[in-house]
């Protein structure tokens, strides 16, 4: 549903830090009409994720967007 994914990720900065921290196992689904499934970005970044990287890639998305990467997705049975 073009539109849903795009508001879930409207913050850029809680979506990039929440996919690049997901730790559970399995792929990440989404349930219960939460966003993300009810997962969360952790209040304090690991060892290995600074917050100048993280400000690097959400200046990337905030330009680009998510919609590219999403309509792939989309259309994968097309």
């Amino acid at each position: 549903e073009p539109g849903k994914a795009e508001a879930e990720f409207a913050d850029t900065e809680k979506t990039i830090k929440t996919f690049l921290t997901y730790r559970k196992t399995g792929p990440p689904i989404t349930h219960d009409g939460q966003p993300f499934g009810g997962w969360s970005a952790p209040e304090t970044l690991p060892a290995w994720l600074s917050e100048e990287e993280v400000r690097y890639y959400v200046g990337k998305f905030q330009k680009s967007g998510f919609t590219g990467g999403l309509n792939f997705y989309r259309n994968i049975n097309r």
